[in-house]
């Protein structure tokens, strides 16, 4: 995430994010397009769309979760004309919190090529998915993208000029690679079984959610708004088991998993999200580290933007 500041940082520099309104959508009998005033019902007035004033730049998935949690009836939503999604974990710890269980997902700007296929026609399209345990602190919650490594990732490694672990990405011609300098675009988690989940995160956050499709949104690089779309689906828990039972179940259930033997040359089994809230916790006291060539990068925009002196260093930010 700190990589993906750099980009919004330079969202800020160059203005080029206009207040826009957010809109959702819920499934409603007369669905209204997202324009608000061509409308299938015939009028204006409608219930089922809810208006966000934007931030200058920020997806507003958390608007969106709040929103579905409120409307725990028809808690499906849809949004588009955003942006990057952020740490997608937040929003499965969310439901969580809300003893609710569900997904969220968002599609990206292109990075990704289809299955056999060498144009970047497909985001990193990450999916979200959280439930509720007993411990409040240590919900399940699940955050992946469906290509098999992050888009930030291989620009991590071309900041520091390494060679990039074999199967993350493919040349320009879809051979495979391990120059960060000569990627062209990442693979798909798992081949063609990351490929359909991506293309229905598509489906899911761009289509039925009336936003762009990832092979519409613009690159990253060309400094223009990204008008990602997502999707919101949660399911209240309550509406179909009693809530205290769920999380004894749901418990019950990771401790069977992390019980269970381990592998030759394993310690321990994680449920998902373990490892991430492990870090968290150790990362509050200890700190993030990054690499110089970051640093460098991040100094260098925080004096662009007036944030740091000429002559002053980006720890100055703390002070």
């Amino acid at each position: 995430m700190i990589n993906r500041l750099l980009h919004g940082g330079k969202d800020v520099k160059q203005e080029r994010e206009e207040p826009r309104k957010w809109i959702f959508h819920r499934p409603l009998r007369d669905y209204r397009r997202a324009a608000g005033k061509e409308t299938l019902g015939g009028t204006e007035k409608n219930d089922c769309i809810n208006r966000f004033d934007s931030d200058s730049f920020g997806n507003r998935s958390d608007a969106g979760l709040q929103l579905a949690g409120k409307a725990r009836t028809a808690p499906g939503l849809g949004g588009r004309n955003s942006a990057n999604i952020g740490c997608g974990a937040y929003y499965g710890h969310r439901m969580a919190e809300d003893n609710m269980i569900g997904i969220v997902v968002s599609n990206t700007y292109p990075c990704q090529a289809p299955f056999g296929g060498a144009d970047r026609l497909i985001g990193t399209n990450p999916i979200i998915l959280g439930c509720p345990t007993t411990n409040p602190e240590r919900p399940i919650v699940i955050d992946v993208s469906t290509s098999g490594v992050a888009i930030g990732k291989v620009q991590a490694y071309r900041r520091e000029n390494k060679q990039m672990p074999e199967g993350w990405a493919n040349d320009y011609d879809g051979n495979p690679t391990t120059d960060p300098n000569v990627a062209y675009c990442v693979r798909p988690m798992g081949g063609h079984k990351g490929y359909g989940l991506a293309v229905f995160v598509d489906m899911f956050g761009g289509v039925l959610s009336d936003a762009l499709t990832s092979p519409e949104i613009p690159f990253v690089e060309d400094m223009r708004p990204e008008e990602t779309g997502f999707a919101v689906i949660l399911l209240d828990i309550a509406h179909f088991i009693d809530v205290d039972r769920f999380k004894e179940h749901s418990s019950l259930y990771a401790k069977l998993i992390k019980n269970s033997r381990t592998a030759t040359g394993v310690k321990e089994i994680f449920m998902p999200g373990e490892i991430e809230a492990r870090l968290l916790e150790e990362r509050k006291v200890t700190g993030v580290d990054f690499s110089d060539a970051l640093e460098a990068e991040l100094t260098e925009l925080g004096k662009k933007c007036g944030a740091i002196a000429p002559d002053g260093k980006l720890e100055d930010l703390l002070a």
